[in-house]
């Protein structure tokens, strides 16, 4: 992939956040049967950086930036919007679906496991970061130097 400075940064960060949005869509999918995949990772990786590319028409290096900023937030997001799935079907009924997901790190906290939370948001990081770039290598979408 070759990094330009004429791409733009506004359109390609809309298109990003879109790609993913769509990542953690499959990643909860896979999520609702009680599974982290190193699939919802490279669909997390994959969909942002090619969000990027395709409305930024090209990715810079602050283009590589924004796109690791958004899979980092969308990681978080995935895991926890996770939580709050398994604890609205766990409470069938008793809570909105709204009130499961803000609540979710409450009662994790209050349940004592937050070291679950974070294992499971440890490994999200790493199968994304590691795995979508690998990916991203053996594709030969990034060029090792």
């Amino acid at each position: 992939m070759y990094l330009s400075d004429d791409d733009n940064k506004v359109a390609g960060a809309i298109g990003a956040l879109i790609g993913a949005l769509l990542g953690i869509g499959i990643w909860c999918l896979i999520g609702l049967f009680g599974k982290i995949a190193v699939i919802g990772g490279f669909a997390i990786c994959l969909g942002t950086l090619g969000g990027y590319l395709l409305l930024g028409q090209g990715i810079s290096r602050k283009g590589l930036v924004i796109c690791l900023i958004i899979v980092l937030a969308a990681v978080y997001l995935a895991t926890r919007l996770n939580y709050g799935i398994l604890l609205y079907r766990e409470m069938e009924g008793e809570l909105t679906f709204w009130e499961s997901y803000t609540g979710a790190m409450t009662i994790i906290k209050s349940y004592g496991e937050m070291g679950s939370f974070l294992k499971d948001l440890g490994f999200g990081y790493l199968i994304t970061i590691g795995g979508g770039f690998a990916l991203l290598y053996k594709l030969g979408i990034l060029e090792q130097d």
